[in-house]
């Protein structure tokens, strides 16, 4: 897949490389509830992602959010995200950000 959908452009917003493969799949595995494979992609992820695109960062770190909620701690899980938000620059809050935010505040009331 990543052949065909990927891309070797590393600090583009709009490029699919394969550290922005692993976000995704982290995200996908903490919806799921598969802790080992979310943990896997996000430390991928990290070995390359670029610094001078510190939003994705912020996206993985929120991740953790929802596997602590899955796991029972809904407190921690929320303070985790917002606490990963919160060091981002405002002018780099994307709206998936927020809406990723919103999904894992309302983890737990039927909301996924």
């Amino acid at each position: 897949m990543f052949d065909k959908s990927g891309s070797y452009e590393q600090t583009s917003d709009y490029d699919v490389p394969w550290w922005r493969m692993n976000v995704f799949l982290s995200l996908l595995a903490a919806r799921l509830g598969d802790e080992k494979l979310a943990v896997a992609a996000q430390e991928q992820a990290r070995t390359e992602l670029p610094a001078e695109l510190p939003r994705f960062a912020t996206h993985l770190e929120m991740h953790c959010g929802p596997m602590l909620v899955r796991a029972g701690d809904r407190t921690e899980g929320i303070r985790t995200a917002r606490s990963a938000m919160d060091a981002l620059p405002p002018e780099k809050q994307s709206l998936t950000l927020r809406m990723l935010m919103d999904e894992i505040a309302g983890c737990g009331d039927g909301a996924t």
